[in-house]
């Protein structure tokens, strides 16, 4: 089977190609890694214990952080690695896990995850929520190299891709050791997906207890000022947004401003390198705007009125610690499955999104039945929503609160997936390497 997926991988790249040769001289993150992505991960010592965390990008990177300091303590004998697909997941895991080893996960051809195994030489693999990628599976199956899937979520497009899949190739679920799925539903569509209903537990969602309830109040400080938020100001926050979601809010915000005459308004693009696009599409709307690393650069705060365009990486949870009300990306204007929408809601903030939030649903559900999100299909009800917001303090204190209060609620996951995975980690367990890379202890 591997075979044929190589090949289909091939002619879909050679159908691609000339979308790829127009983007890699335009946007960093497609030829960010490139030689890595071809399975030349740094080679690692073989006589080392070795703990592989693959994170898809900048939102999965923080996900793992409190299970991964639990392993750490418990097995200080691993060393720790990351992979990612994105220059800012890159990033974003550069600055959660300093002195751990960041590198660029490897295209799923057989021979590029055949490479990087026997370079990096993983004893256990952590997959972070939907990161299953066939060849990987089996190359990690065939240099026995274990893998775990922790706080695993499946779509239904996924599941029934999946599950034709290992129907088609009955191994492919074979190097998955546990999967540790974030709720009930995701654990029972990874056993309709083929997993085996043994190997699958409910485990809860890491990112809760991953949530910061207490933002680095010296660092929001130091946010207002830069931002030049009076202490009267009311502050609307959009986070992780994507593609014509900042033109809707720079029409939304405009309509506030007639109403709220001291409001701000912070955005930060999902994607760093639409930074320059969300600018403009605010500036369309006639809006003074100001981008976060042009004030660094030149040392300067930003005019009382402007619009805030956060293009810098690991700030955003500071800038919801301003917020009287949030709303979050990738929600309102088409399909694209929502952003993360507890990270404000750690933090007390209520939140608004629009109707496509597919891959948060169980977060949904909680925050929906506690009264802590507002839902909202078009430009009107954002509107009108943050309006009831910010005209009614005891409306958002109230919903900022029932958030709050579900995020603590629902910790306790890194403790139970770290209790399935422990298995794996102890002893490790060694695999066979394949001879070129055994004899060699170079880094590369």
């Amino acid at each position: 089977m591997g075979p044929l997926l190589d090949a289909f991988y091939i002619l879909a790249g050679l159908a691609l190609l000339p979308v790829w040769l127009w983007k890699l001289p335009r946007a960093p993150r497609y030829r960010a890694g490139l030689r890595q992505r071809l399975g030349f991960a740094p080679v690692l010592p073989a006589q080392t214990p070795r703990l592989w965390v693959h994170c898809a990008s900048v939102g999965e990177a923080s996900i793992p952080r409190r299970l991964i300091e639990k392993v750490r303590q418990r097995h200080p004998e691993y060393e720790v690695v990351f992979s990612t697909n994105t220059n800012t997941g890159a990033a974003r895991l550069r600055e959660l896990y300093p002195g751990c080893r960041v590198f660029y996960m490897p295209l799923d051809l057989s021979c590029c995850c055949k490479r990087a195994l026997e370079r990096v030489r993983p004893d256990v693999v952590l997959l972070v929520e939907l990161e299953v990628w066939p060849n990987f599976l089996d190359r990690c199956r065939r240099q026995r190299v274990a893998v775990a899937l922790v706080s695993g979520r499946i779509g239904e497009g996924s599941r029934r891709l999946l599950r034709v899949l290992s129907r088609l190739w009955p191994a492919i679920w074979e190097a998955v050791s546990v999967c540790c799925a974030r709720s009930e539903e995701d654990a029972e569509g990874f056993r309709r997906a083929g997993l085996p209903p043994g190997k699958v537990h409910t485990c809860g969602s890491l990112k809760y207890d991953a949530i910061e309830t207490e933002p680095d109040r010296q660092k929001v400080e130091h946010l207002r000022r830069l931002f030049s938020i009076a202490p009267d100001a009311r502050v609307l926050v959009a986070g992780s947004t994507h593609e014509g979601e900042e033109a809707v809010l720079g029409a939304a915000y405009k309509a506030l401003k007639l109403r709220h005459r001291r409001l701000r308004l912070l955005v930060a693009p999902r994607h760093l390198e639409r930074a320059t696009a969300a600018a403009a599409a605010l500036e369309a709307r006639g809006l003074p705007v100001v981008r976060k690393t042009r004030l660094e650069s030149r040392h300067d705060t930003a005019p009382a009125d402007a619009v805030v365009v956060l293009d810098t990486i690991g700030e955003l949870t500071a800038c919801y610690a301003l917020a009287d009300c949030a709303f979050v990306g990738r929600s309102l204007l088409r399909p694209g499955g929502g952003q993360n929408m507890m990270e404000p809601t750690g933090l007390g903030v209520p939140v608004i999104v629009g109707p496509h939030t597919r891959n948060f649903r169980p977060e949904m559900e909680l925050l929906r039945g506690h009264g802590a999100v507002f839902v909202v299909k078009d430009v009107t009800e954002l509107i009108e929503t943050a309006d009831r917001l910010l005209s009614d303090p005891e409306l958002a204190r109230r919903a900022g609160a029932a958030g709050r209060r579900v995020v603590n609620e629902s910790r306790g996951a890194t403790r139970r997936t770290l209790a399935a995975i422990e298995p794996l980690l102890t002893p490790p367990a060694r695999r066979e390497l394949g001879p070129e890379v055994a004899q060699t202890g170079a880094g590369a």
